[in-house]
């Protein structure tokens, strides 16, 4: 698996990391609430543990994992974005737009905290 990530968003998700310090971060097939494990939502966590059997996702410099059996549900080949106008996280790949507002959730403990990108 590789993930390109563009200058803005690799800029946002410095950020956040900056912000959170000694958290990793993890693109996340995240299905909480959902009802259903298929109708999950990209995501990518920073939280202090990787959950789950992780590897290393190959990136254009940022450090990414993701939990093996997730994989499953994301392309092989994506790119991470920055979405100017709605100031979030887009997630795609050749063949389609994965998230158009992909977030990134700080794992804290049992509690997180929804991280909205920040203007550059």
């Amino acid at each position: 698996m590789q993930i390109h990530v563009t200058d803005a968003a690799k800029h946002t998700l410095q950020q956040a990391m900056d912000a959170n310090p000694g958290k990793k971060a993890q693109l996340r097939y995240d299905a909480e609430g959902c009802g259903c494990a298929v109708s999950g939502v990209p995501t990518i966590w920073l939280a202090d543990e990787l959950t789950g059997q992780c590897e290393a996702i190959e990136t254009n410099g940022l450090p990414l994992y993701i939990q093996t059996s997730q994989k499953v549900f994301f392309d092989e080949e994506m790119t991470i974005d920055y979405n100017e106008k709605a100031k979030t996280l887009v997630l795609k790949s050749p063949a389609e737009m994965l998230s158009p507002r992909m977030s990134i959730l700080v794992k804290q403990g049992e509690t997180e905290s929804e991280s909205k990108a920040e203007s550059h």
